[in-house]
């Protein structure tokens, strides 16, 4: 009975990680700016170039609207992989992210496999983790962000693929980590994602 339960939670928490990663992606989707800036709307205007044919049509380079909000999509899968790591999987992890960078107009494949290797290096020490004060968990995801995000940003100005601003990224940046509390409290507070009990075991009898 016990075997059944841990499965069933388990099969739950990964089809409520996939459900919420989507309505997160449609959510960013979305054309939410769209109110004029003396209405409440953002005042940054984003940066475009002409396109390549002729006309009066341009492309944007990048919107800053999309930059200065944190990285919800990135806050629930850190979170979810530090406490819960069986409710998500690399597999998943894999599939939302290549939706994303397509979705997104991002470099196929390289957020997405840089975020998969900060997640299986989480995922690796995960049961150490939990030991630790949060304070220290919360430094460690820090870290691995931070790590992967001068990663990215090196890969796109080697490659001269468009970027925003430094001062826009650290910005993104920093309000992306400040939030990884709130992301903590809310997995658990809504979906009761939270550290193993000590001695609770998985579907195999191995303590998590």
């Amino acid at each position: 009975m016990a075997e059944t339960s841990v499965t069933r939670r388990r099969i739950i928490g990964r089809i409520t990680y996939l459900a919420l990663a989507l309505l997160i992606l449609f959510v960013q989707l979305i054309p939410l700016d769209t109110v004029p800036p003396g209405l409440g709307g953002t005042s940054l205007l984003p940066i475009t170039q002409p396109r390549a044919l002729a006309g009066t049509e341009t492309e944007v380079l990048f919107d800053p609207a999309r930059w200065i909000g944190p990285d919800v999509l990135l806050l629930l899968t850190l979170a979810w992989v530090v406490r819960r790591p069986s409710f998500v999987s690399a597999l998943a992890i894999t599939a939302v992210y290549l939706l994303a960078d397509m979705l997104l107009q991002r470099p196929p494949g390289l957020w997405s496999g840089l975020v998969l290797i900060l997640t299986e290096t989480l995922r690796r020490r995960a049961r150490s983790l939990w030991t630790l004060p949060f304070m220290l968990e919360w430094a460690t995801v820090a870290g691995g962000v931070i790590a992967i995000s001068a990663v990215y940003r090196l890969v796109l100005s080697l490659t001269v693929v468009p970027h925003p601003p430094l001062g826009l990224t650290l910005l993104h940046l920093m309000i992306t980590l400040a939030l990884y509390p709130a992301a903590v409290f809310l997995s658990y507070a809504l979906f009761g994602v939270s550290r193993p009990a000590p001695g609770e075991v998985d579907a195999l009898g191995h303590r998590l």
